[in-house]
């Protein structure tokens, strides 16, 4: 008997499936869903469209960040020839973020529940601390130990306590004009004010009088830290793997020892008082075992709390000085907020930003949001004085979400108390006016002042 082509193709057919046996088929059928999905996604992929990139690639970004000054400002810049809110910068050769300025995303990146920070490059930041984990480092706020620890130092800045670091550092402030300033009425912004609010809060926080030698060593093993894990690390490849290679690396070991040996004498000594005061931070931090259960950790956390001395509850009476401090805030906001997504994000032009994205959210592109502030980049205080709700949206210094600066109110009251203490005595003129430095914060260097009492 003769079989037609078809007849013969399903024999065929069925022969060969009876041939593989029951338990072929399965694996056929899952093979073909697997090349349909792929094939499915790749074109979905394809047809996706995701933020421009930054120009230049990751060499270029190394050598912007290892230059500080250039980097400082890079971002917006390219964000402004660009005419974006959100655009791609290739980090490292194995690291692509995303620069975020747009307002809502912003916002919902920062507020969404499911965003963490990056546990690799907060993880960087730990070597300030000897590797011990902080508030600051800690990635998960889910986790169990940074609310523990969160919910240990909060007390420390109740109103209370607020106001009574707040009268130490306006005595700081006394001292100095009567014993500095009106010796030579100059002065380096940045070196007098960091010094003023490090004496305050070595006094209120720890219990402990700061020598003008310990303040400079502080000062100055600091910067070569945070330099070295914060503006180094993260961008050269395989640095801190190799860091026994450079010079430099192995001077900031030298660096963490001298930090630590000055925090544990802080320690020694306040485990001396028969009285210690109550609710300070060193305190809250050495009486919770639960939350700090070694030295290292205690330790690490009090050097995280020195290093709040960030520039910015009670606002001044002055609302001339609010607009002021809020413009320069606008204009020069210290730092920015590094986030890894949860979630597919999308801009508002469609754009999407995978789950699992590392996103800076950079409050300099925002605060000189030309859509949102008139003249972006001229220093207006007058507008300040019937602000829409998207420019009170959009400055946001302290970060936002669960992860904000714990420490914000302290440093608004201080900076709203200095600046009114020196203003009210002293017409400031400008000297020189230094440059712009980056490294964890935009800060001034090298600029004076010269004061002239009123």
């Amino acid at each position: 008997m003769e079989l037609s082509s078809g007849n013969a193709n399903a024999l065929s057919g069925e022969a060969l499936l009876s041939s593989m046996g029951g338990g072929a088929l399965p694996a056929v059928l899952f093979l073909l869903a697997s090349v349909a999905i792929f094939l499915h996604r790749r074109r979905r992929k394809s047809a996706v469209k995701y933020p421009p990139r930054a120009p230049g690639g990751w060499l270029q970004q190394m050598y912007l960040r290892l230059s500080g000054t250039r980097s400082a400002y890079w971002m917006y810049r390219a964000a402004c020839d660009l005419e974006t809110e959100v655009m791609q910068i290739q980090l490292t050769p194995f690291m692509t973020v995303f620069a975020v300025g747009e307002l809502k995303l912003f916002r919902e990146i920062l507020t969404d529940p499911r965003t963490k920070k990056p546990e690799r490059l907060y993880g960087y930041f730990r070597g300030t601390y000897g590797g011990e984990s902080s508030i600051f480092t800690s990635a998960d706020p889910d986790g169990a130990e940074w609310h523990a620890k969160r919910k240990a130092c909060a007390p420390a800045f109740s109103s209370g306590q607020i106001r009574r670091m707040t009268r130490v550092a306006l005595d700081k402030t006394e001292a100095w004009i009567q014993n500095k300033l009106l010796r030579c009425y100059s002065f380096d912004v940045a070196e007098e004010m960091i010094g003023i609010v490090l004496s305050a809060l070595s006094e209120t926080a720890f219990e402990y009088e700061m020598t003008q030698q310990e303040k400079k060593v502080f000062g100055k093993e600091l910067s070569l830290l945070l330099i070295e894990y914060c503006r180094k690390t993260p961008v050269i490849p395989f640095r801190d793997r190799l860091g026994w290679l450079f010079k430099d690396r192995r001077r900031t070991v030298t660096g963490v020892k001298r930090l630590k040996k000055m925090v544990f004498k802080i320690m020694e000594e306040w485990r001396a008082k028969e009285n210690p005061i109550q609710g300070t931070i060193i305190q809250l931090i050495m009486d919770n075992s639960e939350a700090f259960p070694t030295d290292e950790s205690k330790a690490a956390q009090l050097l995280e709390e020195a290093l709040r001395k960030r520039p910015s509850e009670k606002w001044s009476s002055c609302e001339e000085l609010q607009r002021v401090v809020e413009e320069g805030l606008r204009l020069h906001p210290v730092g920015r907020s590094i986030r890894k997504i949860g979630k597919d994000f999308y801009t508002a032009k469609g754009e999407m930003i995978p789950k699992g994205s590392v996103c800076i959210l950079h409050f300099q592109m925002m605060h000189r949001n030309k859509h949102i502030f008139e003249d972006p980049d001229t220093f207006k205080p007058s507008r300040w004085q019937n602000p829409t709700r998207d420019m009170l949206d959009a400055v946001n210094p302290f970060s936002l979400g669960r992860q904000n600066c714990i420490g914000q109110s302290l440093a608004k009251a201080e900076t709203f108390g200095i600046i009114a203490h020196l203003l009210s005595q002293f017409e400031l003129s400008i000297e020189s006016e230094g440059y712009v430095n980056f490294f964890l914060t935009v800060k001034p260097a090298e600029a004076r002042l010269r004061a002239r009492r009123m």
